[in-house]
């Protein structure tokens, strides 16, 4: 990053405006469009007493959002690293958080945390990530499912950032997604899904068997198969069941 684009971060952050660093980088730009749609579908989609399941809490950036929208919904948040998971639990006590990862079965896991980067920790080591910049550590984590760990609750939005497993995550949320039909906002970036063998296009066909049509999380598409797996561009997706029910 060159020293304006750091200055013009660092005077961002300071003033809450990140508007003035996306007006000068597509990258940015694109990041403030989504994380602004994102609050968009979180207010469309969950009532004051709605339900959230965040998958790859981290420290709750969108659980934050979900909890302001919905204060009296029963959410619950995942997050497989101890130290953060108890950071969570500490900063939202009225939040059911589960130290797990998620993906298709019941297992134990070796799992690579990034110290000094911990958004891009996960299941498999992510190569963009020296051990300089990310200071890894090696943990032995339990892994769950969605199906096992949801029960017959019926969540209205389900969000899924697990740096590349979102196809084992959903895999392991068959019943649920068939069941329940909440939206599944989801990150989705083809070279961190191949580290889990993954082909580009293997998620939206997963989510097009359980009966979700694939959109930009802007709100561009419906997606086809092609399209979607040829895309460099968009990192968060939404995935909406083509019968979706009546939340009313």
């Amino acid at each position: 990053m060159s020293s304006t684009r750091r200055t013009l971060a660092a005077v961002s952050r300071r003033w809450g405006r990140p508007e003035l660093l996306a007006a000068f980088y597509p990258d940015a730009r694109q990041a403030l469009r989504e994380e602004l749609a994102l609050t968009a579908i979180l207010a469309s989609a969950l009532r004051s007493d709605g339900s959230y399941v965040d998958v790859g809490a981290n420290k709750g950036q969108v659980l934050r959002e979900a909890l302001r929208l919905a204060p009296r919904g029963r959410h619950l948040a995942f997050e497989p690293i101890p130290a953060v998971a108890a950071e969570l639990a500490r900063a939202y006590p009225s939040v059911e958080c589960r130290q797990l990862a998620l993906g298709a079965r019941d297992e134990q896991a070796q799992f690579c945390h990034f110290k000094k980067l911990e958004g891009w920790s996960g299941l498999r080591r992510s190569p963009r990530v020296s051990d300089e910049r990310g200071d890894p550590e090696y943990i032995t984590v339990s892994v769950s499912t969605l199906d096992e760990q949801l029960g017959e609750r019926t969540p209205c939005v389900v969000k899924i950032d697990v740096e590349g497993a979102e196809l084992d995550v959903i895999e392991g949320g068959r019943t649920l997604l068939t069941r329940a039909k909440p939206i599944v906002v989801f990150e989705h970036v083809a070279s961190a899904s191949a580290l889990y063998g993954a082909e580009p296009g293997a998620v939206w066909d997963l989510l097009g068997e359980l009966g979700y049509e694939t959109l930009s999380i802007t709100g561009e598409g419906p997606f086809t198969r092609q399209a979607f797996a040829a895309n460099t561009t968009v990192v968060n997706w939404l995935a909406r069941p083509r019968d979706a029910p009546s939340r009313a």
